[in-house]
């Protein structure tokens, strides 16, 4: 059986809000703020950038579980200036271990 001893990788799809629109002169503490909380979950922040088009940023993390994905989503959420869309991310090395039956 496979048991995976990588912490799970999420990607989170950003949009701002009006909020945040309005005070992009505090987009840089804002976003050491977020690392903060992403730290403090347990995680690590991979990569973020700012995006155009469909999203505004995108966010590549590292966090130990599930609940702590909440967390930080539930307190990041509190500043009203985020909406976000996650998917978990799989190495292809991941993949190929679980339908190898490893």
């Amino acid at each position: 059986m496979y048991s995976a001893l990588i912490m799970p990788r999420f990607v989170i799809l950003g949009k701002l809000t009006l909020k945040a629109l309005q005070a992009m002169e505090d987009a840089k503490d804002r976003d050491s703020q977020g690392e903060k909380i992403i730290k403090a979950a347990g995680g690590e922040l991979l990569a973020h950038y700012y995006t155009i088009g469909h999203y505004d940023f995108v966010v590549i993390a590292e966090l130990p579980s599930n609940d702590a994905l909440v967390k930080v989503l539930l307190e990041i959420g509190k500043w009203g200036t985020v909406s976000t869309e996650t998917l978990t991310a799989l190495k292809p090395e991941e993949i190929y271990k679980v339908a190898m039956g490893y």
